[in-house]
């Protein structure tokens, strides 16, 4: 059984998941600010919806996104104590497609999680969602949602 903080956005099969508008931006806003090294967040939330995140230290790899124990330990302390959900992560390929890499394959450890790339390689960015399923991720749809007035 998972703690409470811990989401799982896809545990209905057919679930899309809702992002909102508001971090959608500040995500695409970091992720640029970041270029050319990889950006990184955690993505919280409550169920399929994600409201809120915490951005992650970038690497000064251009090709790869890693953390320390103590910053995704505090990362995950922090969302434990705001009650909500982690419900993902965030990174972006500053210089290649949306696309799931060797490196996003080996390195991905929570399959209940939601797995997001943000591609800059390209004149518009690309953001896509993935669902890791029996051993590979798979794309999924999402929704851009109003925040609340």
């Amino acid at each position: 059984m998972l703690p409470d903080w811990m989401g799982e956005p896809f545990a209905s099969k057919d679930n899309k998941l809702l992002l909102s508008r508001k971090v959608a931006k500040r995500l695409l806003h970091e992720a640029q600010e970041a270029f050319p090294y990889e950006y990184s967040a955690l993505l919280t939330g409550c169920e399929s919806a994600v409201t809120g995140y915490i951005s992650m230290p970038h690497s000064f790899d251009k090709h790869a996104f890693a953390w320390d124990g103590a910053t995704f330990f505090q990362a995950l302390n922090t969302i434990q104590k705001s009650k909500v959900q982690w419900l993902g992560v965030l990174h972006s390929h500053p210089h290649s497609p949306p696309l799931p890499s060797a490196s996003d394959h080996k390195g991905w450890y929570y399959p209940m999680l939601s797995y997001w790339i943000i591609g800059l390689a390209s004149e518009e960015p690309v953001l896509k969602l993935y669902q890791w399923k029996n051993g590979t991720f798979i794309a999924r749809d999402y929704a851009i949602i109003d925040d609340p007035a």
